[in-house]
């Protein structure tokens, strides 16, 4: 009789080791208390948030673009960069005595973006040094503007003729050089045929 009660308390003490040891390995309080789920539910438990709709959408391109340009997760918010433009020059309307060039920003990418403020604009020799000085802001601010794809928005950059308001012209550039609002990246543009003169270059903001 007291060999089967001992027997039994052995096969007792062994048979709640197990689930000792796996609440101590995962960390769980109180889970020496829960049977451990089967090996099947435990595999797949891991697997169900992933593959919930919302969760596959966060870790899309597309969102993650947007969550870093700081505009939310809305297509269209996320700011424009470098590498997801193109650049192009050419000269507009005259009048007065002032030269005015249109620059224009293109969306390569699949996604709209945005652009909002003044771009950094800048001369440049074929050495990397820059002519004259960077290109100053002119007038305010039009607002946050969206770029649909194969879509463009618009800057005017803003000059003098030769021999008005008493001064010369620079030496010709090599190099465009712009940074569009907000980026750290630049934008390069060879042989852009741009004429500063009269020491007033400026650049308005981004507009349509």
């Amino acid at each position: 009789m007291s060999f089967a009660l001992v027997a039994a308390a052995c096969d007792g003490a062994s048979s709640s080791g197990a689930p000792a040891g796996a609440a101590a390995h995962t960390g769980s309080p109180g889970s020496e208390q829960t049977p451990a789920p089967p090996p099947d539910a435990a595999s797949s438990a891991p697997a169900t948030p992933p593959s919930s709709p919302g969760t596959t959408a966060a870790t899309t391109p597309g969102s993650a673009t947007a969550t870093a340009g700081g505009s939310g997760s809305a297509p269209g918010s996320a700011r424009c960069t470098a590498e997801g433009l193109t650049m192009s020059v050419r000269r507009a309307d005259a009048g007065a005595g002032h030269l005015y060039y249109r620059l224009t920003f293109v969306n390569k990418s699949a996604h709209p973006c945005t652009l909002t403020g003044f771009p950094g604009v800048s001369l440049i020799k074929r050495d990397g040094s820059v002519i004259g000085v960077p290109a100053k802001r002119e007038g305010a601010s039009q607002g946050r503007r969206v770029i649909a794809p194969g879509k463009a928005a618009n800057v005017t950059l803003h000059t003098l003729n030769q021999h008005i308001n008493g001064s010369g012209c620079w030496a010709g550039a090599d190099y465009l050089r712009v940074y569009p609002p907000g980026s750290k990246e630049a934008l390069t543009l060879r042989d852009p045929q741009l004429r500063i003169c009269g020491d007033r270059f400026t650049t308005s903001s981004v507009g349509g």
